[in-house]
């Protein structure tokens, strides 16, 4: 193993090492985005319940009075 790799893999290290917090910090930004557009698409699929007559429309109708 020369010194040109030994010193490219020591510079790796160190960037590495001095970068990953910044790191983690973005994957954590970038997964808890995701789920929220998830959960949104999950929410704009579910189908909508069927609209129940209010009170006001069943007298409109003749119901009950």
């Amino acid at each position: 193993m020369n010194y040109d790799v030994v010193s490219f893999v020591l510079a790796f290290a160190a960037a590495a090492r001095s970068f990953a917090p910044e790191v983690w910090f973005l994957v954590r930004r970038l997964l808890g985005a995701g789920v929220r557009v998830g959960a949104s698409a999950l929410l704009a699929q579910q189908p909508q319940p069927p609209a129940t007559p209010t009170h006001s429309a069943l007298l409109d109708e003749g119901g009950p009075r």
